[in-house]
């Protein structure tokens, strides 16, 4: 069972993974909420078959 500590660092990483596939395409500026959300059922679904 994780801890308090390990689910916020857990937290963290996911956010900062967040961060950098939102960056690396320059081009786009802005997101809609719709692709904001695949980007995070994209992530959840491949982090997980690691």
């Amino acid at each position: 069972m994780s801890t308090d500590s390990e689910r916020a660092e857990t937290r963290k990483a996911m956010a900062y993974d967040l961060f950098n596939i939102v960056d690396d395409d320059p081009a786009q500026e802005t997101y809609t909420k719709e692709e904001v959300k695949k980007l995070i059922r994209v992530y959840v679904t491949t982090a997980n078959q690691q």
